[in-house]
């Protein structure tokens, strides 16, 4: 597992690592029940202190994409999230809305942003 930290990006170190494992795991890059690093060496290996770490792992878990198995290590989580309906669609509702303000500002037309939706979701296999 590589993470890779843009501290140019304007996004929080611990929201970009929750962005990464989501987007391994949506990927099949990372599989239910496979080891991710632990906290502390996760820190070491991105020289970030160790709480900013245990924010995202935190979100992660709370989310259901990763399960903490005390004295066991941290794993991804079986793939069924234990989020209700309505809250995975306020989680997607905020990204998607993030999404169309970035196009909007970078005066993407609809019908690119409809295309590359389009593209992403084949790519993703959805």
């Amino acid at each position: 597992m590589r993470f890779v930290i843009d501290h140019s990006s304007g996004r929080a170190v611990y929201q970009q690592i929750v962005d990464y494992v989501k987007r391994e795991v949506a990927l099949g890059r990372y599989r239910s029940g496979e080891q991710i690093p632990t906290v502390r060496d996760l820190a070491k290996q991105l020289v970030l202190n160790p709480n900013t770490i245990a924010k995202a792992y935190r979100i992660l878990e709370r989310n259901g994409i990763i399960t903490t198995r005390p004295g066991a290590g941290t794993y991804i989580a079986d793939s069924e999230s234990p989020l209700t309906r309505e809250a995975k669609e306020k989680i997607l509702t905020e990204q998607l809305e993030y999404a169309i303000v970035e196009a909007v500002s970078l005066k993407v037309g609809r019908n690119i942003f409809t295309e590359l939706f389009n593209r992403l979701l084949e790519k993703f296999h959805f």
